[in-house]
């Protein structure tokens, strides 16, 4: 760990924490911003939906990108992957300006952007650890998350006011700006050195990679939670406006329910970076898939529509609950050298699950009874959260009898 992070709130850490949150804004602004822009061009919503799938697929490499991010200095493609992204953005902001944009440039905007994206993510998995003192873990990443949560939530209740008054081209502006913000932040934030002098080949390293989590129960374990968990959720996202349709509060009620959910991973998050290093990781992420599993039931009552919103907000906070402290215990677990490359196979594994499912139920989606959906999700994740109980339980016990 940098020798320099012997405080939570230290140098390095504090200018991380701003520049992920002010980039955080910027995405969920993007977001809107390119939907609208898609949307004017061509009216389809057929083609927002391309340009999603399109903005998803480059995680497919995330594997490969996170073995190439473990074995060379991270700080140069950092910045330059930012000023890119910064860069793309202007692209785009200059040719709407000049009416010269046209979706297929929008498509191959996005594949670029995502692809850069891929190596991004793996990089900062890696670098976060070293920012602050180990046993400051539960509370960084608290702290981490309430800033992204909060700003990706301002993001997206501000971003149609924002777009409304200062048009899609100067919101794309605005992201553009927050790359370049944070590839001048990383310049400033000192990394320490974590690649190899000598890497070995890349299909060697790629093996070591996948080795490391073979041998690692924990990691295996949240390998096929992620992918079960994220899959049999994906039926319930492509449901839910169908039940605010159905109760009769349709695109207003479901942004309320967005609000409460997104408003509970703020609370979990603050509540970790307050009192996170008393908590116990693997109970923690017990409590969390547990408790997201009872309240996905909560969502079979339309009826009674406190329990509906209600519901939504407590699996806010129990989801933050379970993603922070699955990433304390792949941070505290994980070697730096292998960070990379686990970071980027467990994150493909975890994102492919809920697009492949989505897909599956497209074509069928209006067939299938709401409650069966919720039902179904709240029987796999709460079977995730007893196994986690008990295996996680018993790799630890190994473990400890064998140091």
């Amino acid at each position: 760990m940098n020798s320099a992070s012997t405080q939570l709130w230290n140098k390095n850490f504090t200018l991380y924490w701003l520049g992920t949150a002010q980039s955080s804004f910027g995405d969920a602004l993007n977001g809107i911003a390119m939907s609208f822009l898609i949307l004017d061009l061509t009216g389809s919503a057929t083609s927002m939906g391309i340009n999603l799938a399109l903005s998803m697929l480059p995680g497919i490499l995330s594997p490969f990108a996170g073995n190439l991010m473990d074995r060379i200095p991270l700080k140069p493609p950092l910045i330059v992957g930012d000023v890119l992204r910064g860069l793309i953005g202007l692209g785009v902001v200059y040719l709407a300006a000049q009416s010269m944009l046209t979706v297929p440039l929008i498509y191959l905007f996005t594949v670029i952007f995502s692809l850069i994206g891929v190596l991004y993510r793996p990089a900062a998995g890696k670098i976060f650890p070293e920012l602050v003192p180990r046993a400051e873990l539960p509370r960084a990443n608290g702290l981490l998350s309430t800033a992204t949560q909060t700003m990706q939530l301002l993001g997206l209740v501000g971003g149609g006011l924002l777009i409304s008054t200062l048009g899609t081209a100067n919101a794309i502006l605005i992201d553009s700006i927050t790359f370049f913000v944070m590839a001048l932040i990383f310049f400033f934030v000192d990394i320490p050195r974590m690649h190899p002098a000598k890497p070995e080949p890349f299909w060697q390293g790629m093996k070591a990679g996948l080795n490391i989590i073979a041998k690692n129960q924990i990691l295996l374990m949240v390998m096929v939670m992620a992918f079960l968990i994220n899959g049999s959720l994906a039926p319930t996202q492509v449901l839910t406006p169908r039940i605010m349709q159905d109760i009769g509060l349709g695109a207003k009620g479901y942004g309320f329910w967005m609000g409460a959910f997104s408003g509970g991973m703020v609370l979990g998050s603050i509540l970790i970076s307050i009192y996170g290093n008393k908590w116990n990781p693997r109970q923690m992420v017990f409590l969390g898939l547990f408790g997201l599993g009872v309240c996905l039931l909560g969502m079979l009552s339309q009826k009674h529509l406190w329990l509906l919103f209600g519901a939504s907000g407590l699996m806010g906070v129990m989801v933050a609950f379970a993603n922070t402290y699955i990433a304390v215990l792949l941070q505290g677990t994980v070697e730096a050298q292998y960070r990379g490359r686990v970071f980027g196979v467990l994150g493909s594994v975890a994102q492919i699950g809920m697009p492949l499912m989505i897909l599956a139920v497209s074509g069928v989606a209006d067939q299938i009874p709401a409650s069966l959906a919720f039902a179904g999700a709240s029987f796999v994740t709460v079977l995730m959260a007893v196994l986690w109980g008990v295996l996680s339980g018993k790799s630890i016990q190994k473990k400890a009898a064998t140091t």
